[in-house]
C-alpha cells in the first residue's frame, strides 16, 4: 500500500480495528494501529479504490472498472445480473473476472458453487482490504488466481449452469472477446446454461457496435437466444438444452 500524507478526511467506516476514511475525490484510506495508507497499489498499472455512493469501486490507471451509469451503487449492478440470469439453488456458476467480487458474492447467495478467476494479485489484495468484499473469501466461493483466457482450457466440459463474463474493455483484454475463447465458454457450459457477457458501450471506429461483433462470434461458437441489455451494456444468451430422449 502507498503511505499517505496528512490531509482532511471524512470517516467512512470502522470495522475489525481498522478505520476507513475518504477524501473529497473519493479515494479510500485505511488506518490500523499507528499506520495509515491509501488503498492504492502500483504494479505495472495503478490499482486504486474509490468511493461511489458509499461503496468502493476499483480503478485501474484511472479507468473505472464498474458500470455505475443508471445504478445507485455497483452492488445494484451485480444484483441485476444475478436476477436476470435466474441463478438459483443447485447452479454451478463461473465468474470469469473477480474484481472486488461483488457479483460473485451476490451469485453465492443463490447458487450452490461459485468459481471465479482473477489475473491480478493487486486486485485481490485490495479486495482483502475492502470490507464490502469480505464474503468473497467464504467457503462457498473458490478463487483461482490466474488468467481465465488460459485457465479455461483446464476446466471440464459441461461444468457450469450459469456463467458471468464481465471482462475489462476490449483494448485491455482482447483475448476475452475472441472466437476461440467463446468456443471454450461453449464447451464448459452445461446444456441449457445461461450466460451474461458485459461488452460495454458503442464502439466508434467504423461505427459498428461492439455488441454486434460479439454477437456474431457467439453465434459461430454455437450460442443461441442472444439478447442485448441496454442498461447492463451486455448480452444474455444460452447454450441450447440437450434434446429430450
Amino acid at each position: 500500500m502507498i503511505p499517505m500524507k496528512e490531509k482532511k478526511l471524512k470517516k467512512l467506516l470502522e470495522v475489525e480495528g481498522a478505520v476507513y476514511f475518504t477524501d473529497e475525490g473519493g479515494s479510500i484510506y485505511v488506518e490500523k494501529g499507528s499506520t495509515r495508507h491509501v488503498l492504492s497499489i502500483f504494479d505495472k498499472h495503478l490499482y486504486k479504490l474509490r468511493v461511489f455512493n458509499g461503496i468502493p469501486i476499483l480503478e485501474i490507471d484511472g479507468l473505472r472498472m464498474h458500470l455505475v451509469k443508471e445504478f445507485r451503487t455497483p452492488l445494484d449492478y451485480s444484483k441485476e445480473i444475478v436476477r436476470k440470469l435466474g441463478i438459483k439453488s443447485g447452479d454451478t456458476v463461473l465468474d470469469t473476472c473477480t474484481g472486488l467480487g461483488y457479483t460473485a458474492i451476490e451469485a453465492s447467495k443463490k447458487s450452490a458453487r461459485i468459481l471465479t478467476f482473477e489475473i491480478s494479485a493487486s486486485v485481490l489484495e485490495l479486495a482483502e482490504w475492502n470490507p464490502w468484499s469480505e464474503k468473497l473469501f467464504s467457503k462457498k466461493i473458490e478463487i483461482k488466481p490466474g488468467d481465465i483466457a488460459k485457465e479455461i482450457k483446464n476446466l471440464d466440459n459441461n461444468s457450469f449452469s450459469a456463467i458471468i463474463h464481465d471482462p475489462p474493455r476490449f483494448s485491455r483484454a482482447p483475448g476475452l472477446y475472441s472466437k476461440n475463447f467463446y468456443k471454450e465458454l461453449y464447451r464448459i457450459a452445461k446444456p441449457g446454461a445461461r450466460i451474461f457477457h458485459y461488452v460495454g458501450s458503442v464502439g466508434r471506429g467504423k461505427g459498428r457496435k461492439i455488441a454486434e461483433k460479439v454477437e456474431k462470434k457467439l453465434k459461430q461458437a454455437g450460442f443461441t437466444s442472444i439478447k442485448y441489455d441496454k442498461k447492463l451494456q451486455g448480452l444474455f444468451f444460452k447454450k441450447q438444452a440437450a434434446p429430450r430422449r
